[in-house]
């Protein structure tokens, strides 16, 4: 049986295997929530039944001020359906 030098050894371990308790200050160690529309930059719109990224509705909602819609704030799912709604109409 061989002992690794330590560099050896730190090298070989993946991280799982060393627990550090951090004390009282540092904080919740829980896994983070699923993602929602609050933490990404897509909606889903299941009136429509498409999944759009922030790109996408800045096309679309381009196009809805060219058709004449009125403006706009915020990529929200209203203004995504609103702005939806006024292209397929035309």
């Amino acid at each position: 049986m061989t002992i690794k030098k330590f560099i050896e050894f730190n090298e070989s371990i993946s991280g799982t295997e060393i627990t550090i308790s951090m004390g009282p200050n540092y904080g919740p160690m829980g896994l983070p929530h699923s993602p929602d529309s609050k933490d990404t930059n897509v909606i889903y719109s299941k009136r429509f039944g498409k999944i759009f990224t922030q790109d996408q509705y800045q096309e679309l909602y381009q196009s809805y001020l060219k058709l004449g819609g009125t403006p706009m704030d915020g990529f929200t799912l209203p203004n995504l359906e609103l702005v939806l709604s006024m292209i397929n109409s035309n």
